[in-house]
């Protein structure tokens, strides 16, 4: 049966779940710091004025006749506003009300409870901008990580989909293992006539072994080649294997730093010194470069 509604409903709700994170991990972090740097980010007490509240409360207290409306004995005029409050209730309510002087000393009240709560504001303003940078650090850091981690695995598998191979990095170091040993191989089977050479010069040194006393004027030995070279046919499967090798190497990502993936490039590459170096020679190099791929 069709699910197309479900589909809907899920791709809807994965969306919204990729917008929320990215809104709450990603945009809003950077956009706070950015803010921070700049200095533009909004304050608590922007919308008021701390000063403007505090010259009204010392106007009101000079009125009142306890302070000289100076903010150096605000607190002592605040402290006498309390004591003639206390007294007016003492004296009677009603009539308090009636003449006013209670209303009057209740708004001064409030004027200082309003006062002193920007003051808090303002310190508490304060605290939260001298830490507003490191809590965005902080909340950014999930994000960071989540970019480290796509990265990682987008780095590491775009190769493995360039070379057609998925398979995990042991399998693909066991498999540059294989190529390895199919190049010595080659190598090997290159250098078979040297050993038939070797064994004809040997058996002609036995048979034409000098009479006592006779002294020899020629090699026993043949005069063919002391080395061997690869010929077209070994030297294409050659090619193709150090190819095939390259690439794996390139692009499979194997257990290899950097530096040791250039050390095994250019050893690879002088193997190819064809005419200048024998099979001999080119074994020898390539055990080196095993040793550089087994560490």
């Amino acid at each position: 049966e069709p699910q197309w509604p479900a589909i809907v409903e899920f791709t809807k709700s994965t969306f919204l779940v990729v917008q929320t994170i990215y809104m709450t991990r990603f945009y809003e972090p950077l956009k706070e710091i950015v803010l921070e740097l700049l200095n533009k980010k909004p304050k608590l007490l922007d919308s008021f004025n701390v000063e403007n509240e505090e010259i009204s409360l010392d106007n009101m207290l000079f009125d009142l006749g306890v302070g000289d409306g100076t903010k150096a004995h605000r607190a002592e005029a605040v402290a006498g506003a309390s004591r003639l409050y206390e007294e007016e209730l003492n004296r009677g309510v009603v009539m308090s009300l009636i003449k006013g002087r209670a209303i009057r000393l209740l708004l001064i009240q409030v004027q200082t409870m309003k006062t002193g709560l920007l003051q808090a504001m303002g310190s508490i303003d304060e605290l939260v901008d001298a830490n507003r940078l490191n809590v965005q650090l902080l909340a950014s850091i999930p994000a960071v990580l989540i970019i480290i981690f796509m990265s990682r695995l987008i780095f590491n598998t775009l190769p493995r989909l360039r070379f057609h191979d998925l398979r995990p990095t042991l399998n693909v170091h066991e498999t540059m293992t294989e190529y390895l040993d199919k190049i010595e191989r080659v190598l090997l089977l290159a250098s078979h006539e040297l050993d038939v050479s070797s064994l004809a010069s040997s058996s002609t040194a036995v048979a034409v072994a000098p009479t006592p006393g006779a002294t020899m004027t020629t090699s026993p030995f043949p005069t063919s080649k002391s080395h061997s070279v690869l010929q077209p046919v070994e030297l294409g499967e050659f090619v193709f294997l150090m190819h095939t090798y390259l690439l794996m190497l390139d692009y499979s990502s194997p257990t290899f730093s950097i530096k040791a993936c250039d050390s095994i490039h250019r050893a690879m590459q002088d193997l190819l010194l064809q005419g200048h170096l024998s099979t001999r020679r080119q074994r020898q190099l390539l055990q080196l470069i095993k040793v550089k791929h087994a560490a």
